[in-house]
């Protein structure tokens, strides 16, 4: 087995009820049992050269972003846990040592993030207790003032997304499974091992989508081309009811929906982990912590995009600029 040396991990650990709810042992915190697991399951095993380095640089931007003292006390199975980064980390690296292929950056130094200077802070990760929507003045003065916005439809979004942060589809969500450990039985009885990785594809009904993120990031500005402000919105669930009401007249039947977004690793789905086209996203995105409103046709189609105006926001939004350099 390779030798690779531990990123210096989190001083402590979830509380250890919360360990047994997840029919583990603190040994399952340690590097030791990450890499016995991934010889046992070694899930990144046909995926090539070129993508283990976009899937580690996709990491270390999700730790830089996401990894904090109150993420450190959730169990590791969770995308919410600083564990859970830890742990894709140490084994995407062991994939590389294991293939004996040089690292292609420096190992991360995972600082603690100065946020003290944030107009607002969510209570807990995940909570959704206070929203942020990134973007230019020209479009968020007048969310603020009369309450204007747009939601587009999911086959706009697949259209229009060129930008690293915004390269998703959002009609369909892929997985993979190992291909050497599947098998296929095949009409005649035979039974032969796929020389690939087995792909799954998700999909769902249509609907129109508005999305935030959950927490104030400077380097968020920098994700979304154009950014130069943002809108903070205090109280999302009275947003959520104006959203609502606005929409009734031209989507009436449809269903509504909002809440943050579940983000799963392509490669090492949980024992039945869902995934849902809509409210589902690869992890290679989760650093922008996304909260989703949106409407589902559930037959009807959603095509091109609706404008909603909600009236002024000014009770329960505030506009704020990008942070000074």
């Amino acid at each position: 087995m390779p030798d690779i040396p531990t990123l210096p991990l989190p001083s402590i650990l979830p509380h250890p009820d919360a360990i047994r709810s997840w029919k583990q042992t603190a040994t399952d915190y340690e590097s030791d049992c990450w890499e016995f697991q991934y010889e046992i399951h070694r899930y990144l095993g046909r995926v090539d050269d070129e993508a283990l380095r976009a899937r580690y640089d996709n990491i270390v931007r999700n730790m830089h972003a996401i990894i904090s003292e109150d993420r450190n006390v959730i169990p590791i199975h969770s995308f919410l846990s600083s564990w859970y980064w830890y742990r894709k980390e140490h084994q995407t690296r062991y994939e590389f040592a294991l293939r004996k292929l040089q690292l292609h950056r420096p190992l991360p130094l995972i600082a603690k993030r100065d946020l003290t200077a944030a107009p607002a802070r969510p209570r807990s990760p995940n909570a959704g207790d206070v929203l942020f929507r990134y973007g230019e003045r020209k479009w968020l003065q007048g969310l603020m003032d009369f309450g204007r916005l747009r939601m587009r439809s999911a086959e706009q979004y697949a259209l229009m997304e060129k930008d690293p942060a915004r390269h998703d589809d959002e009609r369909v969500k892929h997985s993979y499974s190992p291909g050497q450990y599947v098998t296929l039985t095949m009409p005649d009885g035979q039974v032969v091992r796929p020389v690939s990785d087995l792909k799954y594809s998700t999909s769902g009904t249509d609907y129109f989508l508005y999305c935030v993120a959950m927490d104030w990031d400077p380097y968020l500005f920098d994700e979304f081309s154009g950014t130069d402000c943002c809108v903070v919105i205090k109280d999302p669930d009275e947003f959520a009811r104006r959203m609502e009401q606005a929409a009734a007249s031209q989507l009436p039947g449809w269903y509504f929906h909002h809440c943050p977004i579940d983000y799963f690793d392509t490669h090492e789905r949980r024992p039945r982990e869902r995934i849902d086209n809509a409210m589902s996203k690869e992890f290679r995105f989760a650093y922008q912590r996304e909260y989703r409103f949106l409407f589902a046709g559930f037959g009807r189609s959603a095509a091109g995009h609706i404008d909603l105006e909600l009236g002024p926001l000014h009770d329960i939004a505030e506009l704020h600029d990008r942070p000074a350099v």
